[in-house]
């Protein structure tokens, strides 16, 4: 059974804003909103600029960070909660209660394990030492527990499934794709049967249309 979005795309096209750009995090905003469908305003806000003081982005992301997110008076921020906002309104696909508490837990195991633990450490200590100071035992140990965390996920896919949750693609696979992204920029070498899953989540066309929407990529 397929339930019925709480609101149409048209509905949406003039409400939503997007604050960001250039970083994994902004494209999964972009990306998600792509996949609905659905028109929305960009406000191109790179991180580390100027433009991050601007009143009316610390409007709707107090902290200064990139992704911020407004539909008409609801503003939200952190890219998790910007994506389930996202699908759980938008979205036409039911998820059984075991299909969303697999969702739930790849998205967690990604942005804690993979994103924050590993790949954002090596963001800070080895892409931008002169902010966040060099700290090279603090970043070998990422890059050793990003490739525990992807040995993790390529056991999963060795029953050739084609999504996180078997073969219906879902916010967790968003989540992941921006972290496979984010990997091949810092040189991390991906295992076989994710790299195969990487390129089918490239070849989605609202991934692409997310790229470009997204901007600069982050290390260009």
């Amino acid at each position: 059974m397929v339930s019925q979005p709480r609101w149409s795309v048209n509905e949406a096209s003039s409400n939503i804003v997007v604050w960001g750009v250039g970083t994994p995090r902004t494209l999964r905003v972009h990306w998600a909103l792509h996949e609905l469908s659905l028109k929305y305003r960009i406000e191109a806000i790179y991180t580390r600029t100027p433009a991050m003081q601007r009143e009316d982005f610390m409007r709707v992301s107090p902290g200064s960070k990139i992704p911020g997110f407004q539909h008409g008076r609801l503003r939200i921020t952190e890219s998790g909660a910007i994506t389930r906002y996202l699908m759980d309104t938008f979205s036409p696909q039911q998820w059984s209660p075991v299909e969303r508490t697999e969702i739930n837990r790849w998205i967690f195991f990604v942005l804690t394990e993979l994103d924050a633990t590993a790949l954002y450490v090596i963001r800070r200590h080895a892409g931008l030492p002169e902010i966040y100071g060099e700290a090279p035992l603090a970043v070998s140990s990422a890059y050793a527990y990003a490739e525990r965390s992807l040995a993790v996920l390529e056991d999963l896919f060795s029953d050739g499934r084609h999504y996180l949750v078997g073969d219906m693609f879902s916010e967790a696979d968003i989540h992941l794709g921006t972290c496979l992204d984010w990997a091949e920029v810092v040189e991390i070498q991906t295992p076989a049967g994710l790299t195969v899953y990487h390129k089918r989540l490239c070849a989605r066309a609202a991934y692409q249309d997310a790229r470009l929407a997204n901007g600069k990529p982050l290390g260009s």
